[in-house]
């Protein structure tokens, strides 16, 4: 029993946020967990844990930010393009930045600040040694600039498509 109280108490851990930081989008803040946060699109048979809202090109299990503490006690932030059920990157990529190369097969170190997208929707990390709760996430995510959103070519098939 002490063993679940345990495991239930770390899983409680804040130890970050991905804010939302799209325009046109209301800032929203996403706590995130020691170990793997998975970040997709909510369907029916697949629920993320950090869920997309209104992406059509945002893949169910689109990416994957890992939480770990490092040799320092200090959180370090891991993301990956993939999908863990299906073992292959993405359709539209991942990326950091406004960079426009997708960030490739191997997991990438991202740090307070970063922007990512997926899709075209975009966060801010923000680390939990620098924000102290989810509305000071918010805030210091929001007097940042946004980041170049990086277009990729289905996007505008789709959008062609749908007008």
């Amino acid at each position: 029993r002490l063993v679940k109280k345990i495991i239930k108490k770390m899983n409680n851990i804040v130890a970050g946020w991905l804010v939302l930081h799209t325009e046109g989008k209301e800032p929203q803040s996403i706590a995130l967990k020691e170990g793997k946060n998975i970040i997709g699109r909510k369907t029916m048979t697949s629920c993320p844990d950090i869920a997309v809202p209104d992406d059509i090109f945002v893949s169910r299990n689109h990416a994957v930010l890992v939480v770990r503490k490092n040799s320092a006690n200090k959180y370090e932030y891991i993301l990956a393009d993939n999908t863990e059920q299906l073992g292959k990157p993405s359709l539209n990529g991942t990326y950091i930045n406004g960079e426009s190369e997708r960030i490739g097969e191997q997991p990438v170190k991202i740090s307070d600040g970063d922007t990512l997208q997926v899709g075209l929707t975009k966060f801010v990390l923000k680390a939990a040694d620098v924000a102290i709760d989810a509305q000071d996430a918010i805030k210091l995510a929001t007097k940042l600039e946004y980041k170049e959103t990086v277009e990729f070519p289905n996007a505008a098939v789709v959008l062609r498509k749908k007008i």
